[in-house]
């Protein structure tokens, strides 16, 4: 019988592609696709939230509600998979990132306990444990495509890059590029000519399309960033079995909860793989 996977993404071209990319890896599922959640990593979580009355963030409550509410209809879905990118921001602390997922996927079980029978909230918590994870695209999901060169091209890509990804972890990008760092930086809208560009994957392919700078959406994401990521070769972006932890930990995950081999060999990234020891959900 065909497995099914819910899908919860926090960006627009995760929602529309990241299905069909991930049932090139693993046809023998089906993914389902659920509305968007609004992203909780654009802030630097490392700081205080003075607007949270807990030690939580509001956007993360909402995706944990979300995460819970995935599972709690009958039949469920055989897994729940939630992404979010970890953003530059929060490239530091990506363990604090998870705990804060993992502590409101809790608190939310802890709150729907306390208004349901125990043996209600019991086999909720153990559903979620058994079929939810959350996993981090690095920095974003931009990043996967400088890992295969045919991506940015797909992507609008006008000139090579000068990422090499077998030199260079995607998921810790960094480009030296001298025609895109060069320019000065620009307070305009749709500028990819920004402070610290160099470790922004986005910008870099905005660059790629647009060198001149004169055309604000010279990368669409719904679009040309959508035909990237829907066909993008995943095999070429784990080829380096030391780089792409994040992407590796979300298909090792995928792969134990389909009872398949992990189509990728190589590190997982111990932030978002603790699978022997995960108390709340698969992998955290």
């Amino acid at each position: 019988m065909t497995k099914r996977v819910a899908v919860i993404t926090t960006g627009e071209c995760e929602r529309l592609a990241l299905g069909p990319s991930l049932h090139r890896v693993f046809p023998e599922a089906e993914f389902e696709m659920l509305p968007k959640a609004d992203s909780f990593t654009s802030a630097d979580l490392s700081r205080p939230t003075p607007i949270s009355r807990t030690k939580t963030p509001r956007e993360v409550q909402k995706l944990a509600r979300k995460i819970v509410a995935a599972v709690e209809d009958s039949p469920p879905p055989d897994l729940v998979l939630a992404v979010d990118d970890l953003e530059l921001i929060n490239e530091a602390h990506p363990g604090l990132v998870v705990e804060h997922l993992r502590d409101a996927v809790a608190e939310h079980l802890r709150a729907i306990a306390s208004d349901r029978p125990m043996a209600t909230g019991l086999k909720l918590a153990d559903r979620v444990r058994a079929r939810c994870s959350f996993h981090l695209l690095a920095p974003m999901v931009e990043s996967y495509f400088f890992g295969e060169p045919a991506a940015l091209t797909r992507a609008g890509s006008t000139r090579a890059s000068q990422v090499d990804p077998t030199i260079i972890d995607v998921e810790a990008f960094v480009t030296t590029d001298a025609d895109y760092l060069a320019r000065p930086h620009s307070v305009l809208t749709g500028s990819w000519a920004k402070p610290r560009r160099e470790r922004h994957p986005k910008l870099y392919l905005k660059f790629l399309c647009d060198p001149t700078d004169q055309r604000a959406r010279s990368y669409i994401e719904t679009k040309s960033g959508c035909a990237a990521l829907a066909t993008l070769d995943w095999r070429a972006v784990h080829a380096t079995q030391h780089h792409v932890r994040f992407a590796r930990s979300m298909f090792v995950d995928l792969a134990h909860g389909l009872d398949v081999p992990p189509p990728f060999l190589g590190d997982t990234h111990p932030a978002t793989s603790r699978f022997s020891t995960a108390a709340v959900l698969r992998n955290l």
